[in-house]
């Protein structure tokens, strides 16, 4: 592989170990709380991001870069497919999920600008009253 390739794979290494972890932690919170939908569609995002990002380094690595483009943007777009509603998330939102937001929210320039800010309003929920907005 070309040192740009290798420096994007190692990106994406670490980017889907950083979703790993982040659905770790609302693994954890889903199965310790009862009011789990907004959780739930957190979770069902960081999952569907890492997969995908998995499979992109899989396929970058056989060299078939068409594959690993397509499930990257996948990942990228993951947001758009499982909306978060923030009015589902409890409050105060458990260690775990502030955790997990703060590692999404850490990867900067992966998802759409919307999508970030969409993790920072997630993490200023305890912060302001319940409303029914939704992040992707």
């Amino acid at each position: 592989m070309a040192p740009q390739a290798v420096l994007e794979a190692g990106r994406l290494s670490a980017i889907a170990k950083i979703l790993d972890r982040a659905g770790g932690h609302l693994s954890a919170a889903v199965v310790d709380d009862v009011e789990t939908s907004g959780i739930r569609s957190l979770l069902d995002l960081s999952r569907s991001a890492s997969y995908d990002v998995a499979c992109a380094v899989r396929h970058a690595g056989t060299g078939d870069l068409h594959l690993a483009q397509v499930h990257l943007e996948a990942a990228r777009t993951a947001p758009d497919a499982h909306a978060v509603a923030t009015a589902g998330m409890p409050r105060p939102l458990p260690a775990g999920v502030r955790t997990a937001l703060q590692l999404l929210r850490g990867i900067s320039g992966f998802f759409s600008a919307e999508t970030e800010d969409a993790f920072v309003r997630a993490l200023s929920i305890d912060a302001r009253p319940a409303t029914s907005g939704a992040i992707g």
